[in-house]
């Protein structure tokens, strides 16, 4: 009865209404803010103004109209998806960071329009002030980070908890089986990343003379990079599955597929390098040189994991031979 009770509370409940609340006032907030810097400016701009993306100047309510629309639909659009409970929490979370790092960037891209064109005494009228742009774009960023990293969504009764609750009953009649699962954390050593950030920042602090757009795109690809190389490893009585940043599952090896298990200290480069590799029926992810666990497959692949040292590698492969060759009804 208690189950039946929670199961309508939750179909009944599909929306996280702070978060949808927050989805609704925060773009509303900007268009405020653009429509009253628009104003300020707007005896600057006598002749109208070329909207951002190019054309015909127009008056600067229609550019404000078109500005306040964009972030509206970007925030209200994206942002409202965020706050949908039938999404995996790590999704709603991105999703709510994402709309408010683009609606921030809408919100300075129409403002930098406004600063450029609207500029006197020595400097020169442009369409759009790539300084400001640059800038706010990477504040937006960074409010999109901090915000997907502190939201927290509502508590939901999901799917994940009913494998937890089906996984209580069989340790129940197992005490061994509760055992059978682990989960830690793969990041790349920190001189690497330094290493990679550096990489990125020399050449591009350079090219910036050109375009400061270039040093955006050149930090933006070394911090995909080092997300690339972040991931975690979960391994339960049914399978191992690596997942990058803890939501993109890159690679899945089943129990019952398995043959056996050994942890060794291995190079990176013997296994094809750090990240994820895939070649025929073999895969591996790996982020630095050490500790890692090779799985041989009853097909003959092969699957190698990196561990954070060799006593979590031990435990892997105990697991992982306990349970090679199990299928899911063999609890």
């Amino acid at each position: 009865m208690a189950r039946d009770s929670r199961d309508k509370s939750s179909s009944e409940r599909h929306l996280d209404v702070q978060a949808l609340r927050f989805s609704l006032v925060f773009p509303g907030l900007l268009a405020v803010g653009l429509i009253l810097g628009g104003l300020m400016l707007a005896a600057k701009l006598p002749a109208g103004v070329v909207l951002p993306l190019g054309g015909n100047p127009v008056p600067v309510s229609v550019f404000l109209g078109v500005g306040v629309a964009s972030i509206i639909l970007v925030g209200v659009g994206l942002g409202s998806q965020g706050a949908r409970t039938t999404l995996p929490r790590m999704l709603r979370r991105i999703v709510l960071g994402l709309a408010v790092a683009l609606q921030l960037s809408v919100f300075t891209l129409f403002v930098a329009a406004l600063l450029g064109q609207g500029a006197r005494g020595q400097l020169t009228p442009e369409r759009v002030d790539n300084y400001v742009l640059l800038m706010g774009c990477g504040l937006a960023l960074a409010m999109g980070v901090v915000l997907a990293l502190t939201f927290k969504p509502d508590e939901q009764w999901t799917s994940a908890d009913d494998g937890a609750f089906a996984a209580l009953l069989s340790a129940e009649a197992d005490p061994q089986a509760a055992k059978d699962q682990l989960h830690y954390f793969l990041h790349p050593r920190s001189s690497v990343v330094i290493m990679i950030l550096l990489a990125a920042i020399m050449p591009g602090a350079f090219l910036a003379l050109i375009s400061p757009w270039i040093l955006l795109a050149l930090v933006v690809a070394a911090l995909l990079a080092i997300a690339m190389l972040c991931a975690t490893v979960q391994v339960d009585r049914e399978r191992l599955i690596v997942k990058i940043l803890g939501f993109i599952p890159v690679l899945v090896a089943p129990c019952e597929g398995l043959d056996a298990a050994v942890s060794l200290d291995i190079v990176a480069g013997d296994y094809g390098g750090w990240g994820l590799r895939k070649h025929s029926g073999s895969a591996t992810y790996l982020t630095r040189s050490g500790a890692a666990v090779v799985l041989r497959a009853n097909d003959g692949g092969k699957v190698v994991v990196g561990a954070p040292n060799l006593d979590v590698a031990d435990e892997l492969s105990e697991i992982l031979n306990r349970r090679a060759g199990k299928t899911p009804q063999q609890r």
